[in-house]
């Protein structure tokens, strides 16, 4: 199974009806930072309102999210925070702990954030891929391509 870190932007978007990204994460090992735990459960009544569903609902897939997705404790990658701080303040300090995990994994980051994966792109320390990416991964193409033709729609 591919392993990717997962930003909170796809998270959110897993408590979608219908989501794609319920099913391309069958097909992935997950990775997040553990406080994006905490940030989706603050941010409740928000995804809640936004993608017009009920708390029941938003209760069975925060429960399930835990045993799809392993929530990494930042003890795991401090040794990581500093270096991807450096990055991150380029763009978004928030986006630190993702990067930070990346590197400690040597995995690449699932996100939709376009500057996160442009910054990736043009500096080549880390690698920020999309939705459409991800799918072609799981598909089995090269992920040299994939960086080609990410190039070819961020840069």
């Amino acid at each position: 199974m591919l392993k990717i870190v997962i930003d909170t932007n796809i998270l959110f978007r897993i408590f979608k009806k219908g989501s794609p990204i319920r099913v391309l994460s069958k097909y992935l090992t997950l990775y997040t930072p553990a406080y994006a735990l905490f940030e989706l459960y603050e941010k409740q009544d928000r995804v809640i309102k936004k993608l017009k569903i009920n708390e029941s609902d938003f209760s069975k897939i925060f429960f399930l999210l835990r045993h799809i997705i392993d929530f990494v404790p930042e003890t795991d990658y401090t040794d990581k925070i500093q270096e991807a701080y450096e990055i991150a303040k380029n763009f978004d300090p928030k986006d630190t702990p993702f990067i930070a995990l990346a590197l400690k994994l040597n995995i690449p980051i699932w996100t939709n954030d376009k500057a996160m994966i442009i910054h990736g792109l043009k500096t080549g320390k880390y690698l920020a891929l999309d939705t459409s990416a991800i799918e072609d991964l799981i598909k089995g193409r090269n992920l040299n391509e994939i960086r080609e033709d990410l190039k070819r729609r961020y840069l």
